[in-house]
């Protein structure tokens, strides 16, 4: 079984494969609001954001939303599942890959696990 195989297992039933068109739209929406370099987001760069510290300082209402799984492996799809859950189970979402993003696309958030242990939060000043 692979590392993704494990994750999608850990993630339960509520989880969704996206297609490949889909996991693109999400990558591209992704891609143009935050700015990437060398895979990672450049906070610096990054225009329009508020860092936050900690998981709990997100708002209830996005701590029980849908999220998008992004991997830094362009050829994984993107998985969709409960923000709630994935937080349960993160060291199997991690595991997939390098780095992994949790994006709230429709709350305008993200976290970003970057595979030297640092772990970003931002909203998007919408």
């Amino acid at each position: 079984m692979t590392l993704y195989e494990e994750c999608l297992e850990a993630l339960g039933e509520g989880v969704e494969i996206l297609s490949k068109k889909d996991s693109e739209e999400i990558f591209e929406w992704f891609e143009s609001n935050f700015f990437i370099s060398y895979g990672r987001i450049d906070w610096e760069k990054s225009k329009g954001l508020t860092l936050i510290n900690s998981l709990e300082e997100l708002p209830k209402c996005i701590q029980n939303e849908m999220v998008f799984i992004l991997w830094d492996e362009a050829d994984t799809p993107v998985l969709k599942a409960n923000f709630r859950t994935v937080l349960d189970v993160i060291d199997d979402v991690t595991a997939v890959s390098f780095d992994t993003w949790l994006v709230g696309r429709d709350s305008g958030y993200v976290v970003e696990y970057h595979h030297e242990g640092d772990i970003t939060i931002a909203i998007l000043d919408l």
